[in-house]
């Protein structure tokens, strides 16, 4: 499967970036006493037309921006969570049977994007996430489930993983910007950064993922 998700994530230390229009913003994490906060934030702003609509237009440019955000931030950590953009993605839920095994589902959630691409799957990257239960229906046999399906061009998580890359950055997971957002405010902890946090909660909700958000 052409996974959108490239999580593995073992290993000490991991940044949440946020790649936005005008600014690259960072935040590292840590646990202590059983609480969560922020260890290294940085930003750096972002030249005009590096970013275009949510699309990369000078990846070199990206690249020297997110190690000034790196380096601002005090942090030595060189993985990384990365976000695709809600305008990157398609994202629709489907219905499956319930109990398969993983690869079976993973079989079935390829065949039933194909139907929802505007463009050929083979240019896709996938990801999906098991919501639950889903309500029942007259005429269906047997429980399932509902699946969130996520796609986006491959060719645009590429231009990401690229330009990480010409940083000397190793990432390790990609997310949806409205997912990481979403763990972020239900965390919370982001207040205590910079103006409120509010320009941190992307990136905050990125760093979550090295305690298995």
């Amino acid at each position: 499967m052409k996974n959108l998700s490239i999580r593995s994530l073992p290993g000490r230390g991991l940044l949440g970036v946020d790649i936005g229009q005008d600014a690259v913003r960072v935040v590292e994490l840590v646990r202590r006493r059983g609480q969560l906060s922020c260890r290294h934030c940085g930003a750096a702003v972002l030249a005009p037309g590096i970013m275009l609509e949510d699309n990369i237009e000078d990846l070199q440019g990206l690249a020297v921006a997110l190690r000034l955000a790196c380096s601002n931030s005090g942090s030595g950590c060189i993985r990384v969570a990365l976000a695709m953009p809600a305008t990157a993605l398609i994202t629709h839920t489907i219905r499956l049977p319930a109990g398969l095994p993983e690869e079976q589902l993973e079989i079935l959630v390829e065949l039933e994007a194909a139907q929802y691409m505007p463009f050929a799957l083979e240019d896709a990257s996938l990801d999906f996430l098991t919501l639950g239960p889903a309500p029942p229906l007259a005429g269906k046999a047997g429980p399932e489930i509902d699946v969130l399906l996520v796609a986006a061009r491959r060719a645009s998580v590429q231009r990401r993983l690229d330009a990480a890359k010409a940083a000397g950055l190793i990432a390790v997971v990609m997310d949806s910007e409205a997912l990481a957002l979403q763990a972020a405010i239900a965390q919370g902890g982001w207040q205590t950064l910079p103006a409120d946090g509010a320009a941190y909660q992307l990136a905050w909700g990125l760093a979550l993922h090295r305690f298995a958000r």
